[in-house]
């Protein structure tokens, strides 16, 4: 039988959640981070969600017979509490339409997964089975406002992150076959001790070699298979992602770090494409390409041998001067040492318009920035008007971390 799909309505804007999606960076999350990214970013500002990219692991698993690195929605939902102060509240298993909607409350997104193949939005509507998170931010009489972060090109067409307005009887079939359904409170993100987390990350990917040899000996030996191919196909491109999102998070809070990965993520897109058209080629009958597995393991090795150079601690770490990275860390200073959260830091730029914000926290808030950029700013550089708002202080910080060498 076959079943006739319509175009899926383009997005819509939204003032809350169209310049949050703009921040995010889309293409280094996998469709399961990207609700709890955008909930992060939502709470604790722009580029809060960078921190899902300051853990290094590696875990496999076994699915439909073959080895994968593919997370489930518990790792992903134990992440977002670890590293950007999340929290799950609420879990309902299975639920349809109406129960999600009756769910929904007024500011509080719900953070749902369900078979992509029945959300209209969503190139794979129709083709392709797999579970997709979107958050649920608003509920009316007659429509549903999704919110999905999502971006990769597929075969079937563009993903682009994006908010859709639902008919009510359009979401309600979407869900017919069951989501499962999250409340996440979000808290102030906690805060990253940058060298030992690098430490950490060395010491990881020391341990990870063996395992590692492993996985690849055994996906390697599936390759001559189409389902083998197909993970394969899959593997690298959360690999390569997860790869990105590391070192947009190092881009921010260790930018010299950064530079050992540096080149890395163009050749994981090479190897992302010629995985698939080896993939296209065995289900046309062509070929197996066994070599693909030499390659992953040459990509894998060149990562680890990065994170392990990150140990030592550097000599200084200079973000761009004005930077986001400069950005970045003095929001979460001032959102770690007087426990606001992103909507609150927006508010105002005027520090002493901040609650609780007072000359003790200035300079809580100076070391913190200080340690996080890798600089220190000389004492005749603190002058008052450097110390009045946020622009001033970020100017400050760039001026500090452009002059390191």
């Amino acid at each position: 039988m076959s079943h006739v799909r319509n175009a899926p309505d383009p997005p819509t804007t939204d003032p809350v959640w169209t310049p949050i999606l703009t921040g995010l960076r889309a293409t280094a999350l996998d469709c399961l981070q990207t609700s709890f990214a955008l909930l992060a970013d939502h709470a604790n500002g722009s580029g809060s969600h960078l921190a899902l990219g300051a853990r290094y692991g590696f875990r496999t698993r076994e699915r439909d017979g073959l080895v994968t690195v593919e997370a489930t929605s518990d790792d992903r939902a134990a992440e977002a509490v670890d590293l950007l102060g999340l929290r799950v509240e609420g879990r309902w298993m299975q639920l349809d339409g109406p129960q999600v909607r009756r769910l929904c409350a007024p500011g509080q997104p719900l953070y749902v997964t369900a078979d992509a193949y029945d959300l209209p939005w969503c190139p794979y509507h129709g083709h392709e089975r797999m579970r997709h998170s979107f958050l649920v931010t608003d509920v009316a009489d007659d429509e549903v406002t999704v919110v999905d972060g999502y971006h990769n090109d597929t075969a079937w067409g563009t993903a682009r992150p994006g908010v859709w307005r639902l008919p009510t009887a359009d979401f309600d079939t979407a869900l017919a076959g069951g989501a499962h359904t999250l409340a996440v409170a979000a808290h102030p993100a906690p805060a990253i001790d940058v060298p030992a987390m690098l430490a950490g990350n060395a010491e990881r990917a020391r341990r990870a070699r063996p395992p590692i040899a492993d996985y690849l000996a055994r996906i390697g030996a599936a390759l001559d298979t189409v389902a083998g191919l197909h993970r394969f196909v899959l593997d690298v491109w959360l690999l390569g992602r997860a790869r990105d999102l590391h070192e947009h998070w190092l881009s921010v809070a260790r930018p010299a770090a950064a530079a050992a990965l540096a080149g890395q993520g163009a050749r994981w897109q090479q190897l992302s494409a010629r995985s698939y058209v080896a993939l296209r080629r065995a289900q046309a009958g062509r070929p197996a390409t066994p070599e693909l597995a030499d390659a992953l393991g040459a990509l894998v090795a060149e990562h680890l041998d990065a994170l392990e150079s990150m140990a030592a601690p550097p000599a200084r770490d200079a973000a761009p001067a004005g930077g986001d990275g400069v950005r970045a860390a003095v929001l979460g200073a001032l959102g770690d040492t007087l426990h606001l959260d992103g909507s609150a830091l927006r508010t105002t730029d005027v520090l002493r318009d901040l609650p609780g914000f007072d000359s003790f926290r200035l300079f809580d808030v100076i070391d913190q920035v200080e340690r996080r950029l890798g600089v220190e700013v000389p004492a005749t550089a603190l002058s008052a008007s450097d110390l009045r708002d946020v622009g001033s202080l970020c100017a400050m910080f760039g001026t500090a971390a452009g002059g390191v060498r």
